[in-house]
């Protein structure tokens, strides 16, 4: 996905700011919510095929569809809380030492001090990774709690799917519901650990950790080039 993103995100580039601020944050956050798009797609097939495996006999495009609120829900809210998590929740303010000097590196291209100014984001480009792996699991983990609105479009859809020519037979269809509803529930409950699998494994701040979540020979200098 950041192929697809970036080329557009480089031609707004500012060339006069002096820290990671306006279309800085726009463009790195955006360049975030864009690179989960495909790990995104790949978590909710996997519960999507097991969805429709083991309730809907194998029908599939209903399952994606009956998953597609919950995908929504999280989609309409990425940007503003990607942005917050990353900025100003972590990196933010001035690199200055208590005698108003910028250390050596700051505030680009390398700068060893938590701060808001790319060479910061770069220089702690695994806990920048890291914010934005846990900021998509964890949202993503809240839409999909049972008790919200994407939830329960997303059970009524497989309920409904589910039931096909049983409807006729009420004591049965109460009880298949409860079935499909409680399997549903266990399924949807593993989308944190299916991103997890999309990302490669190891979530946490360690130099390999989420491999398939790091975007970071792209983002690096798509970071710098951010004055």
């Amino acid at each position: 996905m950041l192929s697809l993103t970036l080329p557009i995100l480089l031609l707004t580039i500012p060339f006069s700011v002096l820290a990671c601020e306006g279309e800085c944050i726009v463009g790195i956050t955006h360049a975030w919510v864009g690179n989960y798009t495909t790990p995104l797609d790949s978590a909710f097939d996997s519960l999507a095929a097991q969805i429709a495996q083991e309730l809907l006999h194998g029908d599939h495009i209903n399952a994606q569809a009956a998953l597609r609120p919950i995908r929504t829900t999280y989609d309409s809210g990425a940007y503003d809380g990607m942005r917050t998590a990353i900025f100003p929740s972590y990196f933010h303010g001035k690199c200055e030492n208590a005698d108003g000097v910028d250390p050596p590196g700051c505030p680009n291209p390398d700068c060893a001090v938590v701060c808001g100014t790319p060479g910061s984001l770069v220089h702690y480009f695994s806990t920048l990774r890291f914010i934005a792996y846990n900021y998509t699991t964890h949202a993503l983990q809240r839409v999909a709690a049972p008790g919200g609105d994407a939830y329960a479009q997303a059970e009524r859809a497989v309920v409904k799917a589910a039931a096909g020519d049983a409807r006729r037979n009420f004591p049965y269809v109460r009880k298949r519901e409860e079935s499909v509803k409680k399997r549903f529930g266990e399924i949807v409950k593993d989308l944190g650990a299916q991103v997890e699998h999309a990302c490669g494994g190891r979530a946490g701040e360690e130099a390999d950790a989420l491999p398939g979540c790091s975007w970071e020979n792209a983002m690096r200098p798509f970071i710098l080039s951010y004055p």
